[in-house]
């Protein structure tokens, strides 16, 4: 009998990884990676979860339309949004000492959301081997408890930079580095 997987996408965490881990300008085929990943087992169901773009710009609000879009075409994949919250910090030159205001956005609900789906799914035996493609430590108590609470296996798939956090790797059964050879047939045209 093929295990049952289901594939968890943080698609921030992700697409900053390859922006910045890769320094890749890219954009991934989420079913090509959820397939790759999966292998030869059964793909239950893809969840991808992220907020709406931030972002003022109408080009970008566009590609992130598009994008999200494109994932709606998807067979059993799911789409699973957070919010955006303002963040405002003051920041202070090291040279002429003059207080900055910065504007930016941090996203909400996004790690609760993956957390609560991956142990609510597995408690009700809807897979036996999830594939969390985050680097996120706030996912590591989730992780824990399903390997512990329900035998089921967690592997662990990112960006090998920075963001993949270490007690995360560690507390997973398998650790799958997305590096620009494994995502050489996951690209975007």
């Amino acid at each position: 009998m093929s295990e049952r997987v289901m594939v968890f996408i943080d698609g921030a965490n992700l697409y900053m990884g390859i922006k910045h881990g890769l320094k890749q300008d890219k954009m991934v085929k989420v079913d090509a990676l959820a397939q790759k990943l999966v292998g030869g087992r059964e793909l239950v169901r893809i969840y991808y979860y992220n907020t709406p773009t931030p972002s003022q710009d109408p080009a970008e609000q566009q590609a992130n339309q598009k994008f999200l879009t494109r994932l709606g075409w998807i067979d059993n994949l799911q789409i699973r949004l957070g919010r955006i919250m303002p963040r405002t910090y003051m920041i202070e030159c090291p040279k002429c000492k003059e207080k900055v205001e910065y504007k930016t956005h941090i996203q909400k609900g996004v790690d609760t959301r993956i957390a609560v789906d991956m142990v609510t799914l597995a408690v009700s035996e809807a897979y036996d081997v999830a594939v969390l493609i985050s680097g996120d430590s706030d996912l590591v108590e989730a992780v824990n408890f399903i390997r512990e609470h329900t035998h089921k296996k967690v592997e662990n798939a990112c960006i090998p930079d920075k963001s993949w956090n270490r007690t995360l790797r560690e507390a997973s059964d398998k650790r799958i580095p997305l590096t620009l050879d494994y995502l050489t047939d996951c690209w975007l045209p």
